[in-house]
């Protein structure tokens, strides 16, 4: 299945679970895909080989997914030369990664996978407390116990303290031994991802226009690879803001975009260029930097960006 295949396949996933979704066709963008529905915000990056995914657009991701209280996710079909398994989870740069067939067994089923790959083979994470109080209840000691599984008494107290993860030949022992289920899922949605939000502007451009939202009291996080240069956030919204020298076909095109994308995250969105005429594209203001200087504070800007948008609206049906 080529790239373009695998996208259509997995906006069809998001859709048949419910999800609203908005797509991307930005070149080496850090998410393909943004898909809301009720309370859960997704952010999804798509590609054949997870290998393909750079640190530089994982790291971006994870900001985005820190400032929206979203979730990031890769699909892929292979890691390497080999195919990636159905049912089990992989990671790339800290971030979850599955085939397309698992988030359809996650969104749609409802079934978690447990099973995750790492350096040696494929593993999954027990319940420790629950595995001491069924060796004790069945008078196994340590020792007993883990000559049974064939690892290290050390090994199986790691075991106990949720400190190791277990190999599933051992994990399906275990269960086979005291008849009980001790795999716990992973919540591929609800993963904590660390990152890095204080990253400096890479233009003089970018470091002006950083510095006077600042000045009028917004949040902001830079992103690199995405159509917009950094997300701002106010007391009660959230913007994604493009910054260019001037009105480009590119421009554009990541205007639109940005206002796709704005419509599925509940964000607004603003393009600040060095010259420009004020103008709106797709609900998204061009407007010139001059214009900031006369802004006194975030809710001044976030009324300027609705102004504009229903003068645009106005005029059109006039």
């Amino acid at each position: 299945m080529d790239r373009e295949r695998l996208i259509k396949a997995v906006e069809t996933v998001l859709r048949g679970a419910g999800y609203k979704t908005a797509r991307l066709d930005f070149r080496g963008s850090c998410f393909d895909l943004v898909a809301s529905r009720t309370l859960t915000l997704l952010f999804v990056k798509v590609v054949t080989n997870i290998d393909t995914v750079t640190e530089e657009q994982a790291e971006d991701l994870k900001r985005l997914a820190r400032f929206f209280n979203a979730s990031p996710i890769i699909v892929g079909l292979k890691s390497k030369n080999a195919e990636l398994e159905e049912g089990v989870v992989y990671e790339r740069f800290g971030i979850y990664a599955l085939r397309p067939e698992t988030l359809y067994d996650v969104l749609v089923e409802n079934e978690l996978p447990a099973v995750f790959a790492e350096r040696g083979g494929l593993y999954v994470r027990i319940n420790g407390k629950l595995l001491r109080e069924l060796r004790e209840r069945h008078g196994y000691s340590v020792g007993e116990l883990s000559r049974l599984l064939g690892v290290s008494r050390k090994t199986l107290l790691n075991y106990e303290k949720g400190e190791q993860a277990v190999s599933l030949d051992v994990a399906l022992l275990l269960e086979d031994i005291f008849d009980e289920p001790l795999v716990e899922p992973i919540d591929v949605l609800n993963a904590k991802v660390e990152a890095k939000l204080d990253l400096k502007p890479e233009t003089p451009l970018e470091r002006e226009i950083f510095e006077r939202l600042r000045a009028l009291g917004l949040g902001l996080v830079k992103v690199k690879k995405a159509p917009f240069n950094a997300v701002s956030r106010g007391d009660e919204f959230r913007i994604l803001t493009g910054i260019d020298e001037k009105k480009t076909s590119s421009t554009v095109r990541r205007a639109e975009m940005v206002a796709e994308v704005g419509r599925i995250i509940n964000s607004e969105g603003v393009f600040i260029l060095e010259k420009t005429k004020t103008e709106v594209v797709d609900s998204v203001p061009l407007i010139p930097k001059e214009s900031l200087r006369e802004v006194r504070d975030a809710d001044e800007l976030i009324n300027l960006i609705e102004e504009l948008k229903k003068e645009i609206k106005a005029r059109l049906f006039s």
